[in-house]
């Protein structure tokens, strides 16, 4: 399978540089460009599957080192002994306990955190606000108002002689939809 795809990587990458260069000769630059990328991609896979490879040839001599090393011998104590020393329970978040006695005249950081966020949310909203107010003027608004109108909506749609006969009964007017066909102006 290994020597299939190979194959077939080389083969692409044949074929598109081929079709790149006939490309390129009759002035078809489109196609070129085309052909080009599939030869970049054809590339780029047959070099990561290159790596992948002797990738995979390091990890199997890395593991039959490991596996004969530890076969002579158990784990290393020292790396035990800091493995367990890790495990000590300590205090990590003391912050976070909360003494009963102390609830009046202590300020809880979480507190502190919200309050600080919403300081900090309500001054850059405030920036962005006078930021926005100050370069908006006359001349941009106008720009804004005529691109606006170009894109309007103008009135009603267009009947054809099939959506005058889609109506229930073309004797009889529908006034909701003969407003929404031609609104008054």
């Amino acid at each position: 399978m290994r020597k299939l795809s190979w194959f077939v990587g080389a083969i692409v990458m044949t074929t598109a540089g081929l079709y790149t260069a006939v490309s390129l000769a009759r002035w078809e630059w489109s196609r070129a460009l085309f052909f080009g990328l599939v030869f970049i991609a054809a590339e780029l896979t047959v070099v990561a599957g290159a790596l992948f490879a002797k990738l995979s040839t390091i990890e199997r001599r890395i593991e039959s080192v490991e596996a004969a090393s530890s076969a002579r011998s158990g784990p290393d104590p020292h790396i035990l002994d800091a493995l367990r020393s890790g495990r000590d329970e300590h205090d990590r978040f003391p912050w976070l306990e909360v003494d009963p006695r102390d609830v009046v005249t202590r300020t809880n950081v979480f507190i502190t955190l919200v309050v600080g966020g919403g300081v900090l949310l309500t001054a850059g909203t405030w920036v962005i606000d006078k930021v926005a107010s100050r370069t908006v003027d006359p001349g941009r608004e106008a720009k804004l108002g005529q691109d606006l109108d170009a894109i309007a909506y103008r009135g009603g749609l267009v009947v054809d002689d099939m959506e005058a006969r889609a109506r229930s009964r073309p004797d009889q007017e529908d006034d909701r939809l003969t407003s929404f066909l031609h609104p008054r102006r």
